[in-house]
């Protein structure tokens, strides 16, 4: 019926025209329905091309005004908005796309030129439905558009919601952890701050920190855009936080002269798989390859706190500035083991079992520059330099 129609009225190019622009309607609208789904509905990292390509013109766009800040501080209220525009942006680009499928469909069916398409497609997707359809097939797609368009908007409140549900679950750890790892965070603060607070440099609840690193693992592998999220003060970052205090039991278990608790073991297992897990996924959305390694508690146990095992891998901490640390633990009262030189080997094997995807992490992120956390890219008018915490300070750390 509809075919002989378009023939009569336009001949078979404009029936080939027409049905060539509602097939690529329907395809369109098939591609952003699988993408919107994947991105906020699937329970795992779905890297559609949609998403990666709006994320990646975000990126650009803040990082090419962040080069022209003048310094850290500036550059940190200028990112904190990277991510929740990404959000936005996202949304308005569903539902432009969702508007161009309809439009493509309507006018595909016939009867409608490209205005009257628009303002069809439109009317369904708001559900206002100023411009009315009288073909079954359009009245079909018409009510199609009006499920779509509320459908999006509910999909997209919900998820909201569960990214900022993560996001505050996160930063509540994070706000709570710096008042033992200072601001910026720091595993050697973190040591001397627990000393003296509770006279050992050992009592944190571990069980407490492992759920709350899980959680975070699993949150922001399933929405990578919350690895984007800044926090609310521009001394504290998750990377560094989470870093800091991987550093700090790496400590208590290479260097400071108390029994070894297995517990430990399990904390810096969950660490390393956690930091490779969200490396992995943050280098898989930037097409950079893909890292597959992870580290479990038994080779912790078998391999890595071994005294005569070689280190393998880059601990992202020079000797000297290992050596410093000591001093700075040894000047607080931190009770230290005799053999530094074996207590150096024992940590760097730690570290170097999770302080690479970290350092990628805090670089890519462009994280507070704490110490110990790597480097940053650099900037147009100013030069990135480490931040120290309070305690580190006093004691006259990165004065030269």
């Amino acid at each position: 019926m509809i075919l002989p129609m378009l023939a009569a009225a336009g001949g078979w190019e404009h029936v080939a025209w027409r049905l060539g622009t509602l097939a690529l309607g329907v395809w369109l609208l098939w591609a952003a329905i699988r993408a919107s789904v994947g991105m906020m509905l699937v329970p795992r990292p779905t890297y559609t091309r949609l998403s990666l390509v709006v994320e990646l013109v975000a990126k650009r766009v803040f990082r090419s005004f962040a080069r022209r800040s003048r310094n850290y501080f500036a550059l940190d209220r200028l990112l904190a908005a990277q991510g929740p525009a990404t959000v936005l942006f996202l949304l308005a680009l569903f539902l432009a796309i969702f508007v161009l499928a309809f439009a493509l469909v309507f006018y595909g069916i016939g009867g409608s030129d490209w205005l009257e398409a628009f303002a069809r497609a439109g009317s369904g997707m708001t559900t206002l439905g100023f411009e009315p359809a009288k073909k079954p097939l359009a009245v079909f797609f018409m009510f199609l558009a009006a499920f779509m368009g509320s459908t999006i908007i509910a999909v997209f409140i919900g998820f909201l919601l569960t990214l900022y549900t993560a996001y505050t679950a996160r930063e509540a750890g994070v706000s709570e952890l710096s008042l033992l790892t200072g601001e910026p965070a720091w595993g050697p603060e973190m040591v001397v701050r627990t000393q003296r607070i509770s006279d050992r440099p050992d009592s944190v609840s571990i069980g407490k920190w492992i759920s709350w690193m899980c959680a975070m693992r699993v949150n922001q592998y399933v929405y990578p855009l919350l690895n984007h999220f800044r926090s609310p003060l521009p001394e504290r970052h998750w990377v560094t936080s989470l870093l800091a205090i991987l550093d700090a039991v790496s400590i208590r278990l290479a260097a400071i002269d108390l029994p070894s608790d297995p517990s430990f073991v399990r904390f810096l297992a969950e660490g390393a798989d956690t930091m490779h897990m969200l490396r992995r996924g943050e280098s898989a959305r930037r097409g950079s390859g893909d890292d597959t390694e992870g580290v479990t508690a038994w080779r912790f146990e078998s391999e890595i706190l071994s005294t005569d095992a070689p280190v393998s891998g880059d601990p992202c901490v020079t000797r000297g500035e290992w050596d410093e640390a000591m001093k700075f633990l040894a000047e607080s009262g931190v009770p230290l083991k005799a053999d530094r030189e074996t207590a150096w080997r024992t940590f760097a094997r730690l570290r170097a079992q999770y302080a690479p995807p970290a350092c990628f992490l805090a670089g890519v992120l462009f994280a507070v520059p704490a110490p110990w956390s790597g480097s940053r890219p650099p900037m147009k008018h100013f030069t990135v330099r480490t931040i120290w915490p309070q305690l580190a300070r006093k004691a006259g750390l990165g004065k030269c």
